[in-house]
């Protein structure tokens, strides 16, 4: 038993043989160009339009770009490059400063080359403050130099208690949060 596309292939070649008198030989580099100019001269041109070497229209090749070129080009044309690498420094704050740190601390904003950065305690806050020059590095090697260049870190916020229309001035508690 033989392989159907063995069969296809042979019943191909008997059509061409029958067509044409021979079958082409595919191994050749030359096997679907132009036949040669007849014997009696210069081959005529038909008229209307080129076409190539397959009978249809000869097309402009452009040369094309990649989409990350266009991007990048646009990008750097619109000088969004820093706001871009401020995102991505918010959207991989885990990536960059470990899970366990980023469980306790939040990225509140970017702004004049400042990261301003929330964290659950005090204590957190104070670890933070010891460990901002390796944050920095860490931030520089992934996004690049003078993307960040300052942490501004803060403790949890204490809660107000200067609520509704009536409000008594004075201190407030001061044995609470103290």
């Amino acid at each position: 038993m033989t392989d159907p596309i063995e069969q296809a292939f042979e019943r191909i070649r008997a059509e061409a043989m029958r067509r044409n008198g021979s079958v082409p030989d595919l191994n050749k580099n030359d096997a679907f160009r132009r036949p040669p100019a007849p014997k009696g001269g210069v081959e005529k041109r038909k008229k209307g339009r080129a076409s190539g070497l397959d009978g249809r229209q000869k097309r402009y090749v452009r040369g094309v770009e990649s989409l990350g070129s266009v991007l990048n080009k646009e990008i750097q044309r619109r000088g969004w490059g820093k706001d871009i690498a401020g995102g991505w420094v918010t959207s991989n704050w885990e990536e960059l400063v470990g899970a366990k740190i980023a469980q306790h601390t939040r990225v509140e904003m970017i702004k004049d080359k400042k990261l301003f950065i929330t964290c659950d305690s005090t204590a957190w806050a104070t670890n933070l403050r010891m460990m901002q020059r390796q944050i920095l590095q860490v931030i520089a090697e992934k996004v690049g130099p003078n993307i960040i260049t300052e942490l501004r870190i803060f403790g949890p916020q204490a809660p107000s208690w200067r609520k509704g229309p009536l409000h008594v001035k004075g201190r407030g508690p001061r044995d609470t949060y103290g």
